[in-house]
């Protein structure tokens, strides 16, 4: 990147900074710097793995906050196994690939074209790499604060909007009347009934006509049930 400073004479000049980590130590002291920690379990330890956590976290939608972390594997790997992936998926350079395989059906060979990670071997290497990973996809964009009362806040209106939504009052109906309600058109007929909200229903009924609302009802009429608090009312 491009920065403008004084230099040693004291005139304002342009020079290109290099922000990229060369060696271990320059790995290593970023992350002094930057407060990332060596978070290794000694079983990890014992089977060649090493663990970082980063100072910064991931802010879920209900107000969680989850911890970024990156692993280093004596095999070559290097992973992001933060607390919000469903599972540990490699950030290795990849290289293309391709792969011959035997259609049985076509009786002929087929060509697979697929990606391989590039595995970095020695250690040292494995710290240059992830430090200027970190560096590229954790520290390039903007970051946000949000203090302990904004999560709170966040938790707050998540939880309001969960019980408002899936513990309020629900009728339940037959699946052949929502669908009509809802396109307001004829569907095929079928089986089963759906769930939803009071004011869902209110609110879908409003949308059609008197006498055509009566007619769409009139044939499940015997089916709509109101659940109130986990108990189950039939209003036939």
């Amino acid at each position: 990147m491009s920065n403008r400073y004084l230099d040693e004479a004291g005139k304002v000049t342009s020079k290109h900074i290099d922000t990229t980590m060369k060696d271990r130590v320059d790995a290593l002291g970023f992350f002094k710097l930057m407060g990332i920690k060596d978070i290794t379990t000694s079983r990890q330890k014992k089977n060649g793995t090493t663990v970082y956590e980063l100072p910064i976290r991931k802010l879920h939608y209900n107000g969680k906050s989850l911890a970024y972390k990156y692993a280093i594997y004596e095999s070559g790997y290097i992973r992001d196994v933060s607390d919000h992936c469903s599972s540990p998926w490699y950030i290795n350079k990849r290289y293309e690939t391709k792969t011959k395989y035997w259609n049985s059906y076509y009786k002929e060979y087929g060509t697979y074209t697929g990606d391989k990670p590039v595995f970095i071997n020695d250690f040292d290497d494995q710290l240059v790499y992830l430090a200027n990973y970190i560096l590229k996809n954790r520290y390039s964009s903007k970051l946000y604060n949000c203090c302990d009362f904004g999560i709170e806040q966040i938790k707050e209106c998540a939880d309001y909007r969960h019980k408002h939504k899936w513990e309020g009052k629900m009728i339940t109906i037959t699946r052949d009347e929502y669908n009509k309600l809802k396109y307001n058109m004829p569907l095929a007929t079928t089986e089963g009934t759906v769930n939803i909200p009071i004011r869902e229903y209110d609110a879908m009924c409003a949308k059609i006509d008197a006498n055509e609302l009566e007619k769409i009802s009139a044939g499940a009429q015997d089916e709509i049930q109101v659940i109130i608090n986990g108990t189950r009312y039939n209003l036939s």
